[in-house]
């Protein structure tokens, strides 16, 4: 069963690219989803305009897991395709909402630097603060507006989760500022399915700052999975 990757508002496929080392034995694929990375489809304006889209590709039993946005389209995902036998949320939450401040700054062009850097933690490596601010900088600002107002207007999230009847697993950094500050509290009571793993010393990004012990837990989380599918 193979592992399919969203990332999230603004991002691409490359904020995966520290899985290539540390997943072992596992099929997965990095998508850019339309309008970002190498994706030259017209970009959606909706988490729910992205899952659409993005359903239609899935023809064979995937686990989705979702950074972000990312998990937020995939929370729609399971809901619509029966291919989505499992859920990663890294770093994610079934609503995401964003200051107005951010929206109106991306409105006149530019990236909010207290957002960039509030999106890492504090002891994250200098290196890959480096490669990050390069892939910012080369990345559209009006990719993350149109991505930001998405999130914004996500409302159906919370009923859309409490009815999956999939195995979830919700990701986290304990560094984490990025997610409403009831997140990890309240995740695990919209659904009795998900289960909730902290990552120490990351923040909105465990993915590419903890990348082996994301790994682990990924790694881990598949044997469940593939366990739950042979059972029915």
């Amino acid at each position: 069963m193979k592992l399919l990757f969203i990332h999230g508002a603004g991002g691409s496929s490359s904020k995966w690219r520290k899985m290539d080392e540390h997943l072992q034995g596992v099929s997965f694929e990095n998508i850019d989803l339309p309008g970002h990375g190498s994706n030259q489809e017209v970009i959606a304006e909706s988490v729910e305009d992205y899952a659409k889209r993005l359903s239609d590709t899935i023809t064979e039993d995937v686990i989705v897991v979702g950074h972000s946005m990312g998990g937020m389209v995939g929370i729609e995902l399971a809901a619509i395709n029966p291919h989505v036998k499992g859920l990663v949320l890294a770093a994610s939450y079934y609503e995401l909402p964003v200051h107005p401040k951010i929206i109106s700054q991306l409105e006149m062009g530019q990236f909010p630097e207290f957002l960039f850097l509030a999106s890492y933690s504090k002891g994250t490596d200098e290196s890959l603060m480096t490669e990050e601010k390069a892939e910012l900088d080369q990345t559209p600002v009006s990719i993350a507006l149109n991505d930001f107002k998405a999130c914004q207007s996500y409302k159906n999230g919370k009923t859309t989760i409490s009815q999956l009847t999939v195995p979830i697993l919700a990701l986290y950094g304990d560094e984490d500022r990025l997610l409403p500050p009831n997140a990890q509290a309240e995740i695990g009571n919209v659904n009795k399915n998900v289960q909730l793993e902290v990552i120490s010393g990351a923040g909105h990004y465990v993915q590419l700052e903890k990348p082996k012990q994301f790994a682990q837990q990924i790694e881990a989380f598949c044997d469940q999975v593939k366990k739950a599918v042979n059972v029915k």
